[in-house]
Formats: structure tokens, C-alpha cells, sequence
């Protein structure tokens, strides 16, 4: 589910303050946070990357610095807000594949500097870096040229749109887009409709909004956001067909996050630029897709690029026989003083990865590019289902170079690791300091019936369950166990079983699943619901460690309105990224408005629990 957040994000600007030693000054402060970021098999060049800042509840002043022997060099960063704030900044510079680099969070003043901005007027947004323009996106309806003869009047209003993006500038300074062209009159530079699709039985048509049965508009602004790190946007925008049983409906929420990171610009050639759009279906029936050759991610390109002075390639080595073909990305250029280009991409996660494509095949046209799921056949868009595409875009000047088109697909769809290691918060509660059970209970009443070894709580098989003496809400966990060794001959579920339980609600799987694939199953699953991102499983009789993010779900009244949330790191690494969690799972208890305590799951081993604190979050 997409975030909204209010109409401007403070999403604070970390940029840290140098130290006056020029070599760089070590810090005296206790970090509340060790991130690793490991490059792994690729090469990486000015690389965003980010964690989850799990256990913090204050984000302000805080200074990310990267450890290099005895020097520590002030590196800017940038939380992004959220139910878990996320700490973004840049691996700057070549890290070779096989480096890892070690940072550090601390608090600190923070600074501004070198910002991206996002600068809104009357009727545009403009994306700035440096003071250089890299995008406008379109608010206020631009209307239809009024020198388009072949459109009858009467029905030129229907051409009128907003919510889009032209321009894109190139580093130097080269509008790339085009709206409103000649030849197509509905093209408008970047934007994301649909073709044709059903409802209620009926066709209707986003794309080609000179129909009049569908068209998409701008509804609010949900955050614009300044940084060290990106800058960017959030919009609501809804896709609107215009005769249905009920008149003019919305049929289609969409909400774009766009953002332009802090590296490139003019000096280096190039912008990078990411696109993601939500869109969810608010009528009572479902949009239905048909198969066709174009519509979704579209970009219309300015008409200087035409004929020998215009280029696609594709990932897979194709040009503009590159139509109905998949491919990781495509890049097109074209040539106006210089050669300059756009290399889209489509991420991993995106609906028919590898995405079919539309391009223009004709010799001596415009270029035109389009990512198009629907080229693969019908789909269905169904009431309430979030449906999440996303995009990356390389702005770059000169004719693309393979190699570096190549490097920044692995930086987009295989990003390097960052594991983490939080420290325990000034206001964390103790749950489990390895002293005493005080904190805990048996489920259903009574002392907790587990037993003390070496500064750990072990399990005595059959003795029960235990919960927490007071229910949760939302609230940053850190707990750690460790799984016995046992006889080959005990297998699969019987191996080292337990699990917290959330709120009595939601499990969070313990098992010894060392060396096996992850599964909705296995350790660090959210039991039998999804399973986790990878799995990082120790070895038995070796401790491990949650640091979990919890957001219960919200109600008003009896009513939910709003679902679970959790992010979990396993051993440093994310293995559920701000989840939603529609309903209990396995032997959970049923979701409710009233706040549960958190269970220990007694599943018949001896799992050992050490070192357990929670930190409150206000809702």
C-alpha cells in the first residue's frame, strides 16, 4: 500500500558536517546503528542505497559516517518517512565487486547542501539539481493546440490534460519530450495511460482520450520532497472514464513517486531518475485489460529525433526491430546538437518482467517507447488490489554505453546488501535482560514455566507458551535465539520449531532452515503467509537475531481500516520490507481493534531466547 503523507514531507536533510580535520575526526558518540554494504558480484559506481531504521523513534540530527580505519568521513544521508523511516544515501564513488564499506549513524547536527529540490508553482512542479532543471510535472491541464485543424472543435476540449511530465531536460540543458504532436495529438511527453480495457462491458480508452470514453487527470499533490540524497514527488492522479452506468467515474487511483537522485548532472552527463506508480481499482467492478500493442509507461520524444538522427537498443541487442520483443531495458537517443538518449528500465518486480515493449519500427519515424504488459494478453485489475509498476530512468548524454546501461541495471534489479545492527535505544523496555522471567507470564495465566540456562530463557518442551505481561500496539523489537542441534532423523517442522507471535496475531517463524530455500514456511517467514526475502539462517546452537517494526492494524470502530505493517531483519539483513499483513496467521489469534500481548511459541524444542527489549512508537 502506498503511503500518503501530508502536502510537503519533512524528509530531513542529513548532509553531515565536515570535520575539521581534513583527514576526517572519529566520533565519540555511541552509534545508534553499523550499516555493511557489501558491492557483491558487480561493480558500483555512485550507488543509492538504504536501510530501514528500525528501533528509532527521533530521526532528527543524525550524521551517517563512513569508517575507514582510524578515519571517519561525514557522508550526506536523508530519512524518508514512514511507518519505518528509511535512511537513504549514496555509495559514492567505484566499489569493486567483492568491497564491502562499513557506516556508521550517530547523532549530529545535521546540515544542507548540494540539495535536489522540488520547486512548485501555479501550474508545474520542477525537479532542480544543482539550480539545472531535470523534469516538469504537469498539474494544471495544458490544453490542446488550437492549429490542429483535422480535431473538430467541439471536440478539442477533450484533449486537455494534466498530469504528466514535459519537459524532460537532458543534462545539457535539451528538452527530450514532446506533447501534443501533430501526428499524435494525445501523446503528452512522459505519462502512464491505459488502452483499451472493459467496463461494465464497455470499452473505454485512456490513451486515446479523442474517444471521449476515457481520460486521466491530476487529483492532489501528497508530498514534494528536498534533499541531499533525491528530491521529488508524490501525486494522487485519477484515470476517469467518462460514460458509465453511474456518468463520469473514477475508476483508477494512481499515486506516482517520483525522484531524482543527487548524482549525475551536468558535469557527469546524466540524471537518474525513478518512477513508481500505484494504481488501484475504487469502483465496484473490476477493469479488465485487453491484449494490445500498446498503453501503460509511455514516452513520446522530442520530434528532433527522427530517422538516421534517432536510435533504439535494447538489452537484448535489438533496435527498432525491438517492437513486441521483451527486454530488461531500452534506451533511445536521438541527436539535436549532440547525441543525447533516455535508458528506461523496468524493475524485477513489475507485472510480465521482462515487459513486452511498443516501438516504433518504421525507419524514418519519430521515436516512441512504451513498456506494455498488455501485449502479453488480457489481465484484470480488481476492487481494492494494489497494482505497483516500477520504472528507473538514465538520462544520459552521448549514445549509450552497454557497459554502464548494464551496471545500473544491477544497481536497480540487484542493489548491493546493507546489513544492519542497531543498538539498544536510551528508551527501549526490557523485556529479557537473561536475570529473571518478571516480564513474562504463561499463556492463560501463571509464572512462565521456562527455564534459565547462562544468561538465557530455553524452552521446556510442553510446559507451554509464554506472552509479555502487558498487550503491545506499535512498537521496534529486538530478540535473540537460537535453535538446538538435532538427530538427522528429525526433519522439516520438528526442527527447532517456535515463533513470535505478534500481538498473539502474527507469526513470525523460528525454525533450524540452514541451507534451504526460503519458503512462506521456514525461519524468518511470516508463517505461511509470505516467506521472506531471502533465507539467512544460521547454523543450530549458533544465536540469532530479530529486529522487527510493527504497526498494528488500524480500526475505526469494529471496522479495519488499515492493515498490519512489519518490516524484519534476520541477522542483519531485510527480509521483509514494510509488509502489509491482511489477516491473523496460522494458530494466531483474530485480528481486533484491542491491543495482545506478544507470544513465545512453545512448538515441542528447545529454543533458547537471549537479550529481548521493545521500543514503544507513538501511533
Amino acid at each position: 500500500m502506498q503511503t500518503r503523507l501530508s502536502l510537503r514531507t519533512a524528509i530531513l536533510p542529513l548532509l553531515v558536517f565536515l570535520c575539521a580535520l581534513a583527514g576526517g575526526c572519529a566520533s565519540a558518540a555511541e552509534p545508534l546503528a553499523t550499516f555493511t554494504v557489501a558491492a557483491g558480484e558487480h561493480t558500483r559506481v555512485d550507488t543509492p542505497v538504504s536501510a530501514r531504521l528500525v528501533g528509532l523513534t527521533d530521526v532528527a540530527s543524525l550524521r551517517l559516517e563512513e569508517v575507514k580505519g582510524s578515519q571517519r568521513i561525514a557522508v550526506p544521508a536523508q530519512v524518508e518517512a514512514g511507518p519505518t523511516a528509511r535512511l537513504w544515501w549514496i555509495l559514492s564513488g567505484t566499489t569493486q565487486p567483492g568491497q564491502s564499506r562499513v557506516f556508521e549513524l550517530v547523532r549530529g547536527k545535521p546540515a544542507a547542501d548540494g540539495l535536489v529540490t522540488a520547486v512548485k508553482g501555479d501550474k508545474a512542479l520542477d525537479l532542480q539539481m544543482g539550480g539545472a532543471n531535470v523534469l516538469r510535472y504537469n498539474h494544471a491541464v495544458v490544453p490542446a493546440p488550437k492549429d490542429i485543424g483535422r480535431i473538430p472543435e467541439e471536440r478539442r476540449s477533450l484533449y486537455d490534460r494534466s498530469g504528466f511530465i514535459h519537459p524532460l531536460w537532458s543534462p545539457a540543458g535539451s528538452v527530450l519530450t514532446e506533447i501534443h504532436p501533430a501526428d499524435h495529438i494525445h501523446h503528452m511527453g512522459l505519462w502512464m495511460p491505459w488502452t483499451h480495457t472493459q467496463f461494465e462491458g464497455k470499452m473505454v480508452d485512456f490513451w486515446n482520450v479523442g474517444g471521449g470514453t476515457g481520460t486521466v487527470r491530476f487529483a492532489k499533490y501528497l508530498s514534494t520532497t528536498d534533499g541531499p540524497v533525491f528530491g521529488g514527488f508524490q501525486v494522487e492522479q485519477e484515470h476517469v472514464a467518462r460514460k458509465t452506468s453511474k456518468g463520469q467515474q473514477v475508476i483508477l487511483n494512481e499515486v506516482w513517486d517520483v525522484r531524482a537522485y543527487n548524482v549525475g548532472g551536468p558535469e557527469q552527463g546524466y540524471w537518474l531518475i525513478d518512477f513508481k506508480s500505484t494504481q488501484r481499482c475504487v469502483a465496484d467492478e473490476p477493469l479488465i485489460q485487453d491484449e494490445y500493442r500498446y498503453g501503460g509507461f509511455g514516452f513520446r520524444a522530442t520530434s528532433k529525433w527522427k530517422g538516421e538522427t534517432a536510435a533504439y537498443l535494447t538489452s537484448e541487442g535489438k533496435g527498432r526491430d525491438g517492437h513486441a520483443t521483451r527486454a530488461r531495458w531500452c534506451d533511445t537517443s536521438g541527436r539535436i546538437d549532440e547525441w543525447e538518449g533516455v535508458t528506461f528500465y523496468s524493475h524485477p518486480q513489475n507485472f510480465e518482467h521482462p515487459e513486452p515493449m511498443r516501438i516504433w519500427p518504421e525507419p524514418d519515424n519519430y521515436v516512441f517507447f512504451n513498456f506494455c504488459p498488455s501485449q502479453a494478453g488480457p489481465w484484470e485489475m480488481k476492487p481494492g488490489e494494489d497494482h505497483v509498476f516500477r520504472y528507473r530512468m538514465y538520462v544520459h548524454q552521448g549514445k549509450v554505453v552497454v557497459a554502464d546501461a548494464e551496471r545500473i541495471w544491477q544497481d536497480y534489479a540487484h542493489p548491493p546488501q546493507v546489513d544492519a545492527k542497531f543498538s539498544r535505544p536510551d528508551n527501549a523496555v526490557v523485556l529479557f535482560d537473561g536475570t529473571d522471567l518478571s516480564k513474562w507470564q504463561r499463556d492463560g495465566g501463571g509464572d512462565a514455566p521456562w527455564k534459565l540456562i547462562d544468561g538465557a530463557m530455553q524452552i521446556v518442551p510442553g510446559s507451554g507458551s509464554i506472552v509479555t505481561k502487558k498487550p503491545v500496539r506499535d512498537f521496534a523489537m529486538h530478540i535473540e535465539f537460537k535453535t538446538p542441534k538435532l538427530p538427522p532423523d528429525v526433519r522439516d517442522q520438528a526442527r527447532g520449531n517456535s515463533g513470535v507471535y505478534i500481538q498473539r496475531r502474527y507469526e513470525i517463524q523460528i525454525l533450524d532452515s540452514y541451507g534451504l530455500e526460503p519458503k512462506f514456511n521456514e525461519c524468518g517467514s511470516i508463517y505461511r503467509f509470505r516467506a521472506p526475502d531471502r533465507n539467512v539462517c544460521k547454523e543450530p546452537e549458533q544465536w540469532q537475531s530479530y529486529d522487527i517494526r510493527f504497526r498494528e492494524a488500524r480500526y475505526d470502530g469494529d471496522t479495519k481500516v488499515a492493515d498490519a505493517r512489519i518490516t524484519v531483519y534476520h541477522n542483519g539483513v531485510l527480509i521483509h520490507d514494510d509488509v502489509a499483513i491482511p489477516n491473523k496467521t496460522g494458530a494466531g489469534r483474530p485480528e481486533g481493534p484491542e491491543p495482545l500481548p506478544i507470544l513465545l511459541q512453545d512448538h515441542g524444542s528447545a529454543v533458547s531466547f537471549r537479550n529481548i527489549w521493545i521500543v514503544p512508537l507513538d501511533s
